[in-house]
């Protein structure tokens, strides 16, 4: 085959493969969040987001930097100027890797739920909903009714009202 006719075969065979990848990862991740289901559609849902948005990166970077190579582009320069720049990003970033660790962790432990009553860092109120980077309260007190954007790298105990012990 000539040069530029098997690039281009090279090139068509790592689109192929990663749209096969991404098609099996998509299987494999509904099947895990279908059994991981456990009542609360919306914990799920969200989760499923993050997930179906990291495979998509993920499987992009690695094919772009394939093709680049298949093309004669040098990507050693590339990966460690993206290393150096990841690594910069990632000291600026810190508190937003907290919280999305943090939220994953919270979503499968299912401590707690959308619409149960709980204590979080010294506020009690009605859970509203979890969003990436924390969860949303409505706090009753003397004040008045206020809603509470509380981060989850901020969250070190929960105490769940509406759970009993047998529960847990």
């Amino acid at each position: 085959m000539e040069g530029s006719t098997l690039t281009s075969v090279r090139v068509a065979g790592i689109v192929a493969g990663t749209l096969a990848a991404n098609l099996a990862l998509r299987i494999a991740l509904n099947r895990f969040f279908t059994r991981a289901e456990r009542g609360d559609a919306d914990r799920i849902a969200s989760l499923r987001q993050v997930a179906a948005t990291a495979r998509r990166v993920v499987l992009a970077v690695i094919a772009g930097l394939l093709i680049l190579d298949t093309l004669g582009i040098s990507i050693g320069v590339l990966v460690a100027a993206l290393g150096v720049i990841g690594l910069a990003i990632s000291f600026g970033a810190q508190p937003l890797i907290r919280d999305i660790i943090g939220y994953v962790s919270f979503v499968f432990a299912d401590n707690f739920r959308v619409g149960e009553e709980v204590a979080i860092v010294g506020m009690r109120g009605e859970l509203l909903k979890f969003e990436l980077r924390g969860v949303v309260l409505r706090v009753s007190d003397d004040e008045g009714e206020r809603l509470a954007y509380v981060p989850y790298s901020k969250i070190a105990t929960v105490e769940n009202f509406d759970r009993a012990i047998e529960d847990a």
